[in-house]
């Protein structure tokens, strides 16, 4: 084996290494956010020793750097993804809400630096990889007439920002409840955006459904689907939230 060889594969494995310790990051971030956070308890997660970590990211802060930075990244390419099969500015933003509900549902990266970003000032800011999109996508849904007359975009640009804090505090309180009840994020979101689009979106227009379902057929069953098609979240358990373990452990 030449010693090329030996560089690549060293490569490798420092590379896998790193991946790992940022999922693992991911998952003890989102749990417990910066302070509570233990590199200890990172390294184990990683199966990498304390020594691999600080070769990778000497300082904690710069490995809760390297989470934002793949939570944004895998953030963007989703909105991204929404907006190139959206078939109208005002339906992309309401798929977007529903993939953002997705992600931080299911990636803990995703929900780690959401968290991380509302703790501490990153230079990989959560929001700055979809708040511009959808402020975009706002301005053009004023033009085409999909917003009503009064809808304001900057207004309504609000009120996304609010359902999506919503979302954020769901993640976590689903890993924070004392009673160990799972929320529903989705269900949330399809109760929310049942308000708010009816009265923002034009009538002519119609209300963007969430999870494809573009045109809800009439009677009680279709009024009754929340706009991802499932049942509204009022049928969900709700649970207060319990409090953050925020203790450090080494």
């Amino acid at each position: 084996m030449t010693n090329h060889e030996r560089a690549g594969i060293k490569q490798e494995r420092a590379g896998r290494t790193r991946a790992l310790l940022v999922q693992a990051a991911g998952e003890e971030f989102a749990h417990r956010g910066y302070a509570g956070t233990s590199l200890t308890r990172i390294s184990r997660a990683a199966m990498a020793t304390i020594g691999a970590l600080t070769f990778h990211f000497p300082a904690k802060h710069e490995l809760a750097e390297a989470v934002c930075e793949r939570g944004c990244e895998l953030t963007r390419l989703a909105v991204a993804q929404t907006v190139d099969e959206a078939h109208s500015p005002a339906e992309a933003v309401a798929e977007i809400t529903q993939v953002l509900a997705g992600l931080l549902e299911k990636q803990p990266v995703v929900q780690a630096a959401a968290r991380l970003s509302r703790e501490l000032p990153m230079r990989h800011d959560w929001h700055d990889a979809w708040v511009p999109a959808v402020r975009t996508l706002l301005a053009e849904a004023r033009r085409t007439g999909e917003l009503t007359e009064e809808g304001d975009p900057e207004m309504v640009g609000v009120l996304v920002a609010c359902v999506v804090s919503n979302l954020e505090l769901s993640a976590l309180r689903a890993h924070t409840s004392p009673t160990g009840v799972a929320w529903s994020v989705r269900g949330r979101l399809a109760e929310a955006w049942e308000v708010l689009w009816t009265g923002i979106t034009s009538r002519r227009q119609g209300r963007p459904a969430l999870g494809g379902d573009t045109s809800p057929g009439p009677g009680a069953e279709a009024r009754a689907a929340g706009p991802d098609g499932h049942t509204p979240a009022t049928e969900q358990p709700r649970t207060p939230p319990g409090p953050d373990d925020s203790t450090p452990t080494s």
